[in-house]
């Protein structure tokens, strides 16, 4: 199978646009769940950049810096007093957030992690990337994401992990082992949370988002009530990260 580097997440496949509408085939199985978990882990290797770009809404734009290395990821928002700190490892995802550089890394836990980051639809939950590592997750069939064929899953969160979402689906290239799409269902099994990727770029051998869709779905629709758009415009080689 291929390998991929991303220097943002795991989202970023080679400039395919996801598809709205996707209907997995259980006919057709997908591989052990932790095996996928594993490799997907295992691709998820960020390489080292310094990102300069925006996240912005309707109404409101937040210049950032984001740095990555390894399996880490700084977001420095530029006009606000908001860093947001990634660290990932085959346990889990942590999320850290302080108010500027001078200040200790404060580990965002419980409650707060569903809090929205700013006024975007962003959480700290969606930011951390926590549903990758859920243990409770089944294959619900293959299917095809703009003609990539793709494995499907359903996580739910374990025992005493506050979340927003009942699960998540999301769809693993199965030539890649990348995300291809991700949707947050509530309770009763409707989407509230969808991520697609509208673009990329190369910025020296690795791809970088280039805009990423995060939306807030009306419950039950297809129609999204708010979005918020992850812009990288420019970046660069070196982070200053893992030094």
């Amino acid at each position: 199978m291929k390998q991929a580097k991303y220097p943002l997440t795991a989202l970023v496949l080679a400039g395919l646009l996801v598809s709205l509408r996707a209907a997995p085939d259980p006919q057709k199985p997908t591989p052990p769940p932790a095996l996928v978990q594993a490799r997907v882990f295992r691709n998820f290797t960020l390489e080292d950049f310094t990102l300069e770009g925006d996240i912005h809404t309707k109404k409101d734009s937040y210049p950032i810096t984001l740095r990555t290395h390894d399996h880490e990821m700084v977001y420095q928002f530029k006009d606000q007093p908001l860093q947001v700190r990634v660290l990932l490892d085959p346990m889990g995802a942590t999320v850290f957030r302080r108010k500027g550089a001078n200040d200790p890394w404060q580990q965002v836990t419980g409650r707060a992690l569903v809090e929205n980051i700013l006024r975007t639809d962003l959480t700290y939950e969606d930011i951390g990337l926590g549903f990758i590592f859920w243990d409770r997750l089944v294959g619900v069939g293959s299917d095809s994401i703009k003609t990539l064929p793709a494995w499907a899953f359903e996580a739910e969160p374990p025992e005493g992990i506050l979340s927003r979402y009942a699960k998540v689906r999301y769809w693993i290239s199965s030539d890649y082992y990348a995300f291809l799409r991700v949707d947050g269902y509530n309770a009763k099994g409707q989407v509230v949370k969808r991520v697609e990727v509208n673009g990329v770029q190369k910025i020296g051998e690795a791809y970088v988002i280039k805009e990423m869709q995060v939306s807030t779905m009306i419950p039950g629709t297809e129609v999204s009530a708010t979005r918020t758009y992850i812009d990288v415009s420019s970046g660069k080689p070196g982070s200053g990260l893992g030094q």
